[in-house]
């Protein structure tokens, strides 16, 4: 139970997402560097992942994860949903795929199945609690 606590809490999910690896042809680094690059130039996929960042933030500090009101859920997921946006962007506005080596080098591909179990089990996690509130 403890470890389920530790994979749905949003420092988690937010540090898996910012450690992803990204491998391109010539330098590579974790999404975080990609982030940062792409705020002084407004990328979509940069301001997407900070947006969804401060929402996890806003909404873990504001509540504190109590989950005694459905604003809580809504915001995380809310927030996870921005994140996927954010590094499905990256990859999708990539027209001359210079980092689809990140989908055949096997430590960035754990690194992103990775991110996929804290997400799934993030939203998993929210749902039941929205649901739980709501009713």
């Amino acid at each position: 139970m403890k470890i389920i606590k530790i994979i749905t809490h949003p420092f988690s999910l937010i540090a898996t997402f910012l450690l992803v690896l990204i491998s391109g042809e010539h330098l590579g680094g974790f999404y975080l560097l990609y982030v940062l690059l792409g705020l002084p130039y407004g990328a979509v996929h940069s301001l997407l992942a900070i947006i969804g960042i401060g929402i996890l933030l806003f909404s873990y500090y504001k509540y504190k994860m109590s989950y005694q009101k459905s604003l809580e859920p809504i915001l995380n997921i809310g927030g996870s949903l921005l994140l996927m946006l954010s590094l499905y962007l990256f990859f999708r506005n990539d027209d001359e795929r210079y980092n689809y080596s990140t989908f055949q080098q096997t430590v960035p591909l754990i690194t992103l199945i990775i991110l996929s179990i804290f997400l799934l089990t993030f939203l998993i996690r929210n749902l039941i609690r929205l649901k739980q509130v709501a009713f």
